[in-house]
């Protein structure tokens, strides 16, 4: 019996020192390059059309190998509709800095003037303490900020010329292009140059474009606007605000946090990790959310009120095999995004039907609204009055 413990405790010795050698001689290779592609899908007045949909796809390649003469493609499935083919251009004057940092000098800056009413949370009216009045002539340059605290979340620090000795993108600009509506992710891709490895790599399609929001406005007779909007199935969080101006020129703006913050505190993207902990702490409304009331003291505040709202959607990360001979990432985010007018369906409105609305029906102010804003969106997105 002695013998066939020693016997076994020797075997499993051996398994392991071969195992250890084996990670030793296949270490991971190391990263020489990474691409990150950004997803967004948009609805609204920010499309050109009241209820449009739009998709914006910007690609963006960084490496640590240099090229005098840099040459990359992604070579995309055809469900996204854009060419067999997306260059990935290397700006003009792209050599890194050696300081890392943007050449950029600010002139004297004129000293802030104006008045804003802060409000936040959901609920159709605002709980004692709201609004918080700012004075902009008042703040104190490095005083505590009266617009709250600014979320603490990890920067998302995509690649670029500054940071990479070799950057490509398409389409050439930071802001990404629009991609056909009916464009998808899912599928089979291939991104290849002469600076960085090849990077193969498969998108499911739970990581595909977000659906559109399509937000609901609905005048409460309080005066306050319930918005509400279909689930999308892969949102991992949502925040909304609303920026106003009463007659006197005075800023209103509100945010859903239910935690006092400035109305555009967070960044374009986020952290998987930073998005649940946000909906932990009642800063993004959760996933399953589908409604939430604007106060009523911010919908009678001004006849023009924007509406911004944000779905935050999932990340997938992909990376090179381990017996690759040079290591590579690639990052996919994804969100949706959406502007239109606070208690305005805008469809209804430049069609010339009614928004919904829970006012009593011989309420004159939506009417009114609806002419005003008829209008100015007309005006504005080149509209036939």
């Amino acid at each position: 019996m002695n013998k066939i413990l020693t016997g076994s405790v020797a075997l499993g010795a051996l398994a392991i020192a071969a195992t250890a050698a084996f990670a030793q001689q296949a270490p991971k290779p190391k990263i020489e390059a990474v691409y990150w592609l950004s997803a967004e899908t948009v609805s609204g007045m920010a499309t050109g059309q009241p209820a449009g949909v739009a998709k914006n796809l910007s690609l963006q390649l960084g490496s640590a190998r240099r090229n005098p003469a840099p040459s990359a493609e992604h070579l995309p499935p055809q469900a996204l509709r854009a060419g067999d083919r997306l260059p990935l251009v290397t700006p003009t004057g792209a050599a890194p800095r050696e300081d890392g940092k943007p050449d950029y000098r600010p002139g004297p800056a004129d000293a802030p003037k104006g008045r804003i009413e802060l409000y936040w949370g959901c609920g159709e009216n605002a709980p004692a303490g709201q609004p918080v009045v700012i004075d902009l002539a008042t703040m104190k340059p490095g005083g505590a900020s009266p617009f709250g605290a600014i979320p603490n979340v990890k920067a998302m620090v995509p690649p670029s010329a500054g940071r990479h000795a070799t950057y490509g993108e398409w389409p050439g600009g930071k802001d990404g292009t629009r991609v056909p509506r009916a464009a998808s992710l899912v599928g089979d891709h291939v991104v290849q140059g002469n600076y960085s490895p090849e990077m193969r790599f498969a998108v499911a399609g739970g990581n595909d474009f977000l659906a559109p929001l399509a937000p609901r406005n609905a005048e409460l007779a309080s005066g306050a606007v319930k918005v509400s909007w279909p689930a999308l199935a892969n949102a991992r969080g949502y925040i909304m605000t609303v920026t106003g101006a009463r007659e006197d020129g005075t800023i209103v703006m509100w945010t859903s946090s239910a935690v006092r913050m400035p109305g555009m505190a967070l960044p374009d993207y986020l952290e998987q990790s930073d998005i649940a902990r946000l909906v932990q702490q009642r800063i993004l409304l959760a996933p399953e959310a589908t409604e939430c009331v604007v106060p009523s003291a911010v919908g009678k505040a001004s006849e023009s009120a924007m509406l911004m709202m944000t779905a935050y959607g999932p990340e997938a990360n992909y990376g090179s095999p381990r017996e690759a001979p040079a290591g590579w990432g690639v990052k996919l985010r994804t969100k949706a995004t959406h502007m239109g007018m606070l208690g305005v369906d805008l469809a209804s409105l430049m069609g010339g039907g009614d928004a919904d609305s829970d006012a009593p029906a011989g309420d004159a102010k939506p009417k009114k609204k609806r002419g005003l804003l008829r209008g100015v969106l007309g005006g504005a997105l080149g509209l036939p009055g």
